[in-house]
């Protein structure tokens, strides 16, 4: 039997060579992957060639924008005067960066930028009334006007947009990562929801006392499915803390712009709400929360001095409202 030759283990050489090189480029293109992602440009890049972007942006707009820049740009542009009605600009503006944003999110392959989030979320906090209508969704004319390429509308208080509610509830989940971002709109519903049950009075018929309490209700339940899915996507040390930034952020007013007109009463309902948040137990959070709507008309019925035969109907109705659609939001979103 022959020995091997002696030159044939010379042969692997090459082999480690090659195998070297190409660990050498993985871990650079590692490298990469991790330092790269959070350069603005990598984040924000395809958001700031949108068209949509562009045409939404106006004046805020420039090329080249960081996601920093861009995040301010998007919270300027759409935003009206404090309680004064939007523009057919400005509304025109929310809705094409919602359409790019929901974009980017399906066909991309990262998160909403960091940068972006609470931006976005301020913006759409100014159009509550649209959005509450857009996630109960019982409002034909925001069924009608849902479309990409429908028009903004005008009634007597103001413009307003409408997208399809799968569209919007996935992009306030994508904000939602950042605490702030999602009490910036929650606050922005109860502010909303308590100035309409500011605006009923004791003589207002079934259909007036049933309709504001139960859109308010069916929103909140909106936001409920979403913090739910953001913390089951979370490990639980993660959960537990994006949970109890939200809780105690809840509990004061937010600063955000809002469109919502304000009364002493409107003002009471909130800041009764805010307080209620103060002496619940962590464990009972959640089952808190989606009260909320039930909560805040409760709270409406008393200060105005309804009597419970006609409290109590609504109370059912605004609870029903609330659960059916957070396990209709929650189910879409587990499935996305």
């Amino acid at each position: 039997m022959s020995k091997p030759s002696a030159d044939k283990p010379r042969g692997r050489r090459p082999l480690y060579a090659v195998t070297a090189a190409l660990l050498a480029v993985a871990l650079a293109g590692g490298a990469w992957f991790l330092l790269g992602r959070g350069q603005p440009t990598d984040d924000c890049g395809t958001l700031v060639k949108d068209d949509r972007v562009r045409s939404a942006l106006g004046s805020h707009y420039s090329a080249g924008m960081s996601c920093a820049d861009l995040g301010a740009a998007v919270k300027a542009a759409p935003l009206g005067g404090k309680a004064a009605p939007h523009t057919q600009t400005q509304a025109d503006s929310m809705k094409k960066i919602l359409l790019a944003v929901n974009d980017s999110l399906i066909h991309g392959d990262r998160p909403l930028a960091a940068d972006l989030r609470l931006p976005l979320a301020e913006s759409l906090a100014d159009y509550a009334n649209d959005t509450q209508e857009i996630l109960d969704g019982t409002n034909s004319e925001y069924t009608r006007w849902a479309s990409p390429n429908s028009i903004t509308w005008q009634d007597t208080t103001g413009y307003h947009f409408s997208v399809f509610k799968g569209l919007l509830v996935r992009v306030l989940r994508a904000v939602s990562e950042e605490p702030a971002a999602y009490t910036a709109l929650r606050d922005a519903q109860t502010r909303w929801g308590a100035a309409q049950l500011g605006s009923l009075t004791t003589e207002a018929r079934k259909n007036d006392l049933e309709g504001a309490p139960v859109t308010n209700a069916s929103a909140l339940g909106g936001y409920d499915a979403i913090a739910a899915d953001v913390v089951r996507s979370k490990e639980a040390s993660d959960a537990s803390r994006w949970m109890d930034a939200v809780y105690t952020a809840l509990r004061s007013p937010g600063a955000s712009a809002s469109m919502a007109p304000r009364s002493a009463l409107s003002d009471r309902i909130a800041k009764s709400w805010r307080a209620s948040l103060a002496s619940v137990p962590a464990e009972e959070r959640t089952d808190h929360l989606r009260e909320q709507g039930t909560f805040m008309f409760t709270a409406w019925a008393e200060a105005a001095g309804v009597g419970r035969d006609r409290a109590e109907p609504v109370e059912v109705r605004c609870r029903r409202a609330g659960q059916e659609r957070y396990g209709a939001i929650a189910q879409n979103l587990r499935m996305s």
